[in-house]
């Protein structure tokens, strides 16, 4: 068992959670939490881990190896360098930093400490995006041509980042991850809902060396929760529908129009995200989601953001050096 500690139990914090307390492979050491409700319920239904509100309390307890990271984004940084620092591997969720030169600062942290650095990016850890993620490789799609993202809520929306930064994230690893590349250009459009919150429907067109196009619909405003993906190919199309019952979420569709339905294994993605977490320290490797990656993919967005600012299509040149 790994020695764990969570940082941070707000909506998504408690999935890892309960996450955690079910896996065999995790010792959960330590739940830290600066609300004073969350940490008095924390104590009654777990006695057996420590509730703390400060996590500069868990840095120095050697037990510790793994601590996962849930805290609004931009506490994120400084929690993750001092985590690192003190010698722990660390899942934080995304975006690992709200800005490049700060995700590129861990990076290079995680690297001098010899420290797992793992972003949180979920869909990389779904059946259904592995077995999309097979097909390309084994070139079942023929010609890759389009892909199309769409990730939307019912007015349920944040206030400290906006939709990029929440829900295109998401569908932006995805891409990069199914393609293994990043776009030569994107061009990005988008609204507020209202005035006081954060830009909350966006609209990227991502366009590949190769001229394969990607387009993202992402909204906190919408008529319904929807998580889909849609692989255009010249021999193979597939479209991924998050929100469907596992056994109907993944439907494969012939260019003569005939459909098949994909068998998915029934396991959680969280869990075997978590679960390569620890595998990733006790064999210590490099995660499928790591921290170069997510260094590419916050350059990427800081263009869209760049594009949305300019009202045009963006060039994305330029190479990052990691280690710098």
């Amino acid at each position: 068992m790994i020695g764990t500690a969570l940082i941070g139990c707000g909506a998504w914090g408690s999935a890892y959670l309960r996450t955690l307390s079910a896996m065999p492979e995790a010792d959960l050491l330590y739940v830290c939490d600066s609300n004073k409700e969350v940490q008095k319920k924390l104590a009654l239904a777990y006695p057996q881990i420590k509730v703390i509100s400060d996590y500069q309390n868990l840095l120095n307890d050697p037990e510790v190896q793994a601590v996962i990271i849930a805290t609004p984004p931009g506490s994120h940084y400084q929690i993750a360098a001092d985590c690192l620092t003190s010698g722990k591997s660390i899942l934080v969720e995304k975006p690992i930093t709200t800005n490049l030169d700060d995700a590129k600062k861990l990076v290079k942290l995680a690297w001098d400490t010899g420290r797992v650095l793992m972003p949180g990016h979920l869909m990389v850890y779904h059946p259904a995006i592995e077995i999309v993620k097979d097909y390309i490789e084994r070139d079942v799609f023929g010609e890759i041509k389009f892909m199309h993202f769409q990730r939307t809520n019912i007015n349920k929306y944040r206030e400290d980042v906006n939709v990029l930064w929440d829900l295109t994230i998401h569908d932006l690893y995805i891409m990069f991850y199914l393609l293994q590349d990043v776009p030569v250009r994107v061009y990005a459009r988008g609204m507020k809902w209202k005035e006081d919150l954060p830009m909350g429907v966006m609209l990227v067109d991502c366009e590949f060396s190769d001229n394969i196009l990607v387009h993202i619909h992402s909204s906190w405003h919408s008529t319904g929760k929807k998580r889909r993906l849609c692989v255009v190919g010249t021999e193979l199309m597939a479209e991924f529908n998050g929100t469907a019952s596992v056994d109907k979420n993944l439907i494969l569709v012939r260019p003569d129009g005939h459909t098949e339905e994909v068998y998915l294994p029934k396991e959680e993605p969280l869990y075997r995200q978590c679960k390569h977490f620890l595998q990733c320290i006790q064999q210590d490797k490099q995660p499928l989601s790591n921290g170069v990656d997510a260094v590419l993919i916050t350059d990427l967005m800081e263009k869209i953001d760049y594009s949305l600012a300019l009202r045009k299509a963006v060039y994305c040149e330029g190479d990052i050096n990691y280690e710098s």
